[in-house]
């Protein structure tokens, strides 16, 4: 006959502690493979079934973590939403995704749904640099992390790309090419990746005694009609640039969809850097340069964090991730302008 025993049981068999009889329970990382087998064995043979809704009652937690996206239709916060659902379901945790369309309006709807459903914590890839809703949040000590994107106004949890050295990268390449009139399309500056990634290309120009021009600077909003749009601009000048620096790729594919139209050759007649390396970038007829996020990582390490400062019973002190970019040198960029082939691309 099968003896059903408690967490404090299991522990006391296994000779462990019920922390890490939980741990092994929920399947979570960081306990030694010897520990989780001797635990598991105790299971196996005296039999032990989990009462989720004995737990939630207890902890009066719900083990579910609301997300919201900025837009789940761009292949890049697809890849980060994986990393957090992947990560969250080895913790034990269930993930409610939400995507916002860049709208506030629909931000705030979400967290309110969140809290209605009483999640234990809240991950945005979605914030403002200033972001009210968010800030309230914090008031009010709701656990959440951001990722991707960051606030100027409060100090608080976050895993973004270290977007100033990315786009520094960037246009550093362009620059060695031999390039000087670069544009670029930046992001909405009320956002960090769009101030960041715009205060990465000025350093660039600024370090290789390059001169700022206004007009090579065009605004954009992260989608492929922005990038379409700010590259006719820039055909449209007296004095083009002979390099295109979009921020995201999405835009960059705007760049390339214009070019085609106008008749423009990429890389033969202007190089082209874009921002992220989304799936379509490594495609052959595309073989786009950017600048790597890592993606899926950003997501997982949002997701850790946030979950750890859930169940954390000391004081909190905000962590700031920051990840390394990789320039991903492709295609787009061609040669150098003294008509010197460059090395076949790689990673840098």
């Amino acid at each position: 006959m099968r003896v059903e025993l408690t967490i404090k049981d299991i522990a006391r068999l296994a000779g462990v502690s019920t922390a890490t009889v939980s741990r092994v329970i929920n399947d979570y990382p960081g306990v030694r493979e010897k520990t989780r087998i001797r635990v598991k064995k105790v299971i196996d043979k005296f039999g032990y079934q989990r009462n989720i809704l004995a737990r939630k009652l207890v902890t009066k937690k719900t083990s579910i973590i609301g997300v919201v996206l900025s837009d789940i239709t761009n292949p890049f916060y697809s890849e980060i939403a994986r990393g957090i659902e992947d990560e969250a379901r080895k913790w034990g945790y269930t993930v409610i995704f939400g995507s916002t369309d860049n709208t506030r309006e629909i931000q705030k709807e979400y967290v309110n749904l969140f809290r209605e459903q009483r999640v234990d914590g809240i991950i945005f890839a979605s914030v403002a640099l200033q972001d009210p809703d968010v800030e309230k949040l914090f008031k009010e000590d709701v656990p959440f992390v951001l990722v991707n994107r960051k606030l100027d106004t409060i100090k608080t949890d976050f895993v973004v790309l270290d977007n100033v050295k990315g786009a520094y990268m960037a246009a550093e390449h362009l620059i060695k090419l031999g390039h000087k009139r670069i544009g670029f399309i930046c992001g909405p500056l009320n956002y960090s990746t769009g101030v960041d990634r715009l205060r990465g290309y000025k350093e660039a120009l600024r370090k290789y005694n390059i001169e700022e021009y206004p007009e090579l600077v065009k605004s954009g909003n992260f989608r492929q009609e922005s990038g379409y749009r700010a590259f006719k601009e820039f055909m449209s000048m007296k004095s083009p640039p002979t390099a295109v620096f979009a921020s995201n790729d999405f835009m960059a594919l705007g760049v390339l969809e214009a070019a085609l139209e106008l008749g423009i050759r990429i890389p033969e007649d202007i190089a082209l850097v874009g921002f992220d390396d989304i799936n379509f970038a490594s495609f052959k007829f595309v073989s786009l340069t950017t600048v790597a996020q890592r993606k899926y990582e950003m997501g997982a390490k949002g997701i850790q964090l946030l979950i750890k400062k859930i169940e954390s019973s000391e004081r909190w002190i905000p962590q700031e991730i920051y990840l390394k970019p990789r320039l991903i040198i492709r295609g787009s960029c061609g040669y150098k302008l003294s008509g010197k082939k460059r090395k076949k691309g790689g990673v840098r």
